[in-house]
């Protein structure tokens, strides 16, 4: 797949739209955070059902092979137990055209 072509699946990734999780990650996707936390495609599919009706806002994104970098930020959700818009940064690997894993590093700007 080209690079434009995984930008372009990597957009979709942050419309959090749960009926594109089989179109957009492969079967043993996984999501990495450097607390420990991970998920899988069978946890991201609730999750962006949860979230119906909101998108990232994506600010910036860049690709080379198969890599594409993503800063976006999150609005208005909780995170351990704080509310706010948690500001992102994805590093997202494909294989064949689907996102295969994603390294997660951001943080919580809490609401006033």
């Amino acid at each position: 797949m080209s690079v434009e072509e995984n930008k372009k699946v990597a957009r979709m990734y942050h419309d959090l739209n749960p009926d594109d999780v089989e179109k957009i990650l492969t079967p043993d996707f996984i999501g990495r955070h450097p607390t420990g936390f991970t998920w899988n495609r069978d946890a991201h599919k609730p999750y962006c059902s949860s979230r119906r009706g909101t998108k990232d806002i994506i600010h910036q994104q860049i690709a080379e092979g198969e890599w594409v970098a993503t800063r976006f930020t999150r609005p208005d959700m909780m995170y351990q137990d704080r509310q706010g818009d948690f500001e992102i940064m994805h590093f997202k690997r494909f294989e064949d055209g689907k996102i295969a894993e994603i390294w997660e590093l951001g943080h919580v700007r809490e609401s006033l």
